[in-house]
């Protein structure tokens, strides 16, 4: 039996060692790599499964990119007016379309104040309207007035006699609830008292539908 040299027993002894030990390497090298790529697939994953194409912001039709939101189909923009609001600013149901014609006063006199107005069509009703001022000249003013005022075809001259007191009332208010009324208007500053009460007489063009 042939006795293997020496020499060439060392080289095959270390050719072995040396196989021996790139074996384990390359098993663990291939493990690591196998292990590596199912990491990362399983974090695309995961990164897919998280998006949410609802929440994906709108890119806006004109290029700018800024995100366009949309809201519910049929809303209403919130500033807008609902076309049948009450604008707060319109006329009250009750207010009389009206013209201030005169507001005339004496002192001490007479008559009776009244929210509803005499219509004055005609000298006869006039003359009744004022016969109850006694004292000083507001009959003639009245009178005078009637006589020198024009009066639409729409409208209807009335007056009243809208207070008996210490104070000229600034103006006249009318209105139409239960039948038209003409009431006087507040005055800023009153006086406390006075020598005379003094009589005050409206005379007002009110629309003619409102008093039928």
């Amino acid at each position: 039996m042939m006795q293997t040299p020496p020499a060439e027993l060392m080289r095959a002894v270390a050719h072995r060692v040396r196989l021996a030990g790139v074996v384990p390497s390359l098993v663990l090298a291939l493990a690591l790599a196998l292990s590596a790529c199912g990491s990362d697939s399983d974090g695309d994953e995961t990164d897919t499964r998280g998006e949410d194409s609802s929440q994906t912001p709108t890119t806006d039709p004109s290029g700018t990119g800024t995100p366009s939101s949309s809201g519910p189909s049929g809303s209403t923009d919130p500033g807008s007016t609902d076309p049948g609001s009450t604008d707060p600013g319109s006329t009250d149901p009750g207010s009389v379309d009206f013209d201030e014609v005169a507001i005339l006063h004496a002192t001490g006199a007479g008559g009776e104040s009244s929210t509803t107005p005499v219509v004055l069509d005609s000298p006869a009703a006039v003359a009744d309207f004022v016969a109850p001022f006694t004292r000083g000249d507001l009959g003639q003013q009245v009178r005078a007035t009637v006589t020198t005022t024009k009066v639409p075809a729409d409208r209807t001259l009335v007056g009243s006699v809208i207070s008996i007191g210490c104070d000229v009332p600034p103006g006249v208010n009318v209105t139409a609830v239960d039948g038209v009324t003409i009431t006087a208007q507040k005055v800023a500053s009153p006086l406390p008292e006075c020598f005379a009460p003094v009589t005050t007489v409206a005379l007002v063009l009110v629309d003619s539908s409102a008093l039928r």
